[in-house]
């Protein structure tokens, strides 16, 4: 599948399996906290995890980057195992999408991820056009005019102060990292003080809410230490 559009991340323990993607377009991950980081920082169409033998901190692994991010993943391990039935039941359960022998041909394995990425997209188109309009409470936002109201007042934002508000509107609870959100509002490479370039928009942001309505930029919660979420109120919750 070398002409493959999807980007795919990839970790293997096992280095001699590593040849299976030497034809696929991957990025690599060393070990499991660069998989973690590469995720928290760029975008993919899969995740494909090759683990040889149990690991009991694979299921938890797999827990965390369901926090992070909902793209497909792909765990190909030794399915001779005895504990193979029982351990991918496990890692399902905890969030991955397919389970595969790690002897699997590499276009058996072309084949799943292609399966899964085609459906995954067209999740994402959908998803899409659902968000063009956003009705959280009292805030509106119009994607298509660029327009924002709260309790139909509108709002006049800069270009990442709107970026930023959609994104965590887009989807309420769930926390983006500070490297995250600079790379989806920014879109660069987070480098520097990040965190205190991000909390001057959010100030801004926030005081622009209040203005309209006191406590309005409560909306926008910090997370201590890891970024920013999107969460209403009671009072914020009424039209």
């Amino acid at each position: 599948m070398k002409d493959t559009k999807y980007k795919i991340l990839a970790y293997f323990d096992n280095q001699s399996y590593r040849k299976l993607f030497n034809e696929i377009n991957s990025d690599y991950a060393e070990n499991l906290q660069i998989l973690l980081h590469n995720l928290s920082l760029f975008s993919y169409d899969m995740l494909v995890i090759g683990v040889i033998v149990y690991k009991e901190n694979i299921s938890n692994i797999i827990s965390a980057i369901r926090k992070i991010t909902q793209i497909p993943i792909i765990i190909l391990t030794d399915a001779s195992s005895l504990l193979c039935m029982s351990w991918k039941k496990e890692l399902i359960y905890a969030g991955a999408d397919c389970v595969m022998d790690i002897n699997s041909t590499i276009e058996e394995v072309d084949l799943q991820i292609f399966s899964l990425a085609r459906r995954n997209n067209k999740q994402k188109i959908t998803q899409k056009q659902s968000e063009t309009m956003i009705n959280k409470g009292k805030l509106v936002m119009d994607h298509k005019k660029h327009k924002v109201f709260w309790n139909d007042v509108a709002l006049h934002l800069t270009r990442q102060e709107y970026n930023f508000l959609y994104l965590l509107a887009a989807t309420p609870m769930r926390v983006y990292t500070f490297e995250q959100i600079y790379q989806l509002v920014w879109k660069d490479y987070p480098v520097g003080d990040i965190k205190n370039i991000i909390w001057c928009l959010v100030k801004r942001l926030r005081k622009k809410l209040n203005v309209v309505e006191d406590g309005a930029g409560n909306c926008i919660v910090s997370v201590r230490d890891i970024g920013y979420k999107f969460e209403l109120n009671k009072e914020n919750e009424q039209q």
